[in-house]
């Protein structure tokens, strides 16, 4: 799909689909007015007609085979004009003119242009972003492909002064190529996507930006100490990788002064059995997303030599398989980690965060000014805020807020918790120093399981992001820019907060 800016006038552009956003409650106004006189005042009588109110998401197709439009869609975006509003009005009107066969698409910024509201760059990239995002497909395994339709997308803005309209737009589309190569990676099926075929995707990535690329197996692994990163691949035949990426901006590259360096970590459990503690099967199919943080990671730390983003990224990858075996890791077990600190794994299906904790240390040895590890790692974060909303917690709260307005910018839903030391407490061992899981009925299982976490980063500021359930859905339709399967949730917010 091609992108473009035009600033012809709206009523002049050719295309098979114009698509118009419309406010409630879903008068035609502005850029849609401007329509609406051109057909004699039909297309606001049609709407009425139709019970159009400018519903978030509501439409209605009008032909115009005489105007160089061929069709008009409204659609409406609701009462709030965010940018997030934009973004799915983009998505809606995509996946109607994929329907439709269109293979040129008008997009509008705005519903009126005297509005006010998101900044014009905000608002190219959101619109950019949305339809990018709602055309994404993973249908490398079907017989037959679908037609990529629509082929063209133009976008009506207005003057772009300095150039900021075309970056905005080019910022939306490397957006876009991220968190497609996330969904991409959660969606391929696990006897694909093995901890060794995730390496060699941060390999490429590698090679193709000139990043700096270390993996290492699971000897070496364990001549660092990084016991329970072992103790999860002990049951699987798959071999774990850990993999570190690191990006330098071409400034350091070329003088080699320092500049602020952000650790990400990532949980990448490529299958998920639960181990010996096995999960039920009516939903293990689902667990081929255990390695959705991981995915995140990856794809947006390709993302940012494009994006010439101005701090130095080392990206942590603990890369393995949680399966059942006669040398699986058991219930009761006690192992030593890279940090020293000793661990009773009382839950083997509590394996993120043991994968996680090796991980952390290994960033924190390299001392970052931040860390931040992104983990699809309890489903209590899920029963907290639902499945579209991940759970932050850590201890720099200037960090924490950074984080969330990155979500915000990004269209993504992120919400705070606390880490109160009743957390840090549940999580001491009876027989080692921790446990991997607090069993009973008394709550917190995401801030427990973030509290672990905790014990791994030392004094460095440190945010966790527990993407729970949002980083797959079931639903086929669960926003206008989703569809069931991986949902690359994180990659935007950290976009938007390493390339700010």
């Amino acid at each position: 799909m091609r992108f473009e800016l035009t600033t012809s006038p709206l009523q002049t552009v050719r295309c098979d689909l114009a698509a118009l956003p419309v406010s409630a409650p879903g008068s035609l106004g502005g850029h849609a007015a401007v329509f609406d006189r051109g057909s004699g005042g039909r297309l606001q009588a049609f709407a009425t007609d139709e019970g159009f109110t400018g519903a978030r998401g509501q439409t209605v197709l009008v032909q115009s085979p005489e105007a160089p439009a061929r069709r008009i869609l409204l659609v409406g975006t609701g009462d709030a004009g965010t940018t997030e509003d934009l973004r799915q009005y983009a998505a809606v009107v995509v996946r109607r003119a994929r329907d439709l066969r269109c293979g040129r698409v008008l997009l509008l910024t705005a519903s009126d242009p005297a509005a006010s509201g998101p900044a014009p760059d905000e608002r190219v990239r959101a619109v950019a972003e949305g339809a990018g995002l709602g055309v994404y497909r993973f249908d490398r395994y079907r017989s037959e492909a679908g037609e990529p339709f629509p082929a063209e997308i133009a976008i009506c803005c207005g003057e772009d002064r300095g150039g900021a309209l075309s970056r905005a737009l080019e910022v939306g589309e490397i957006t876009v190529r991220a968190v497609s190569q996330a969904r991409d990676l959660v969606n391929e099926p696990p006897n694909v996507l093995t901890p060794t075929a995730l390496a060699i995707v941060a390999q490429e990535i590698a090679d193709r930006d000139g990043l700096d690329c270390k993996v290492l197996d699971l000897d070496e692994a364990r001549a660092l100490g990084m016991g329970l990163f072992a103790a999860v691949a002990a049951g699987s035949n798959e071999p774990p990788r850990f993999i570190v990426l690191e990006y330098r901006p071409e400034a350091q590259r070329a003088s080699g002064a320092p500049v602020p360096m952000v650790a990400l970590v990532g949980k990448g459990i490529t299958f998920d059995s639960g181990g010996l503690a096995i999960k039920s099967p009516d939903k293990m199919w689902r667990q081929k997303a255990d390695m959705g943080g991981a995915a995140a990671i990856v794809a947006a730390i390709g993302a940012l030599r494009a994006l010439a983003a101005p701090v130095r990224v080392l990206g942590v990858i603990a890369a393995a398989e949680n399966m059942i075996s006669g040398s699986a890791t058991r219930p009761g077990d006690i192992v030593r980690s890279l940090s020293g600190k000793t661990v009773e794994i009382l839950n083997t299906d509590g394996e993120g965060r043991l994968v996680l904790a090796d991980g952390l240390s290994y960033a924190a040895r390299a001392r970052p000014d931040v860390i931040i590890d992104v983990a699809t790692l309890t489903a209590a974060a899920a029963a907290a805020l639902g499945s579209r909303t991940a759970a932050l917690m850590g201890t720099d709260q200037p960090l924490i807020d950074r984080l969330l307005r990155a979500a915000e910018l990004g269209g993504e839903q992120l919400w705070q918790l606390p880490l109160y030391d009743e957390f840090r407490d549940a999580m001491r061992g009876d027989l080692a120093d921790l446990k991997n899981t607090s069993f009973g009925s008394d709550g917190g299982g995401a801030e427990k399981a973030a509290a672990f976490l905790q014990q791994f980063v030392g004094a460095t500021p440190w945010a966790h992001v527990d993407i729970g359930r949002a980083a797959f859905t079931v639903e086929p339709d669960a926003l206008p820019y989703l569809s069931s399967g991986g949902t690359g949730y994180g990659v935007r917010t950290l976009l938007r907060y390493l390339a700010a």
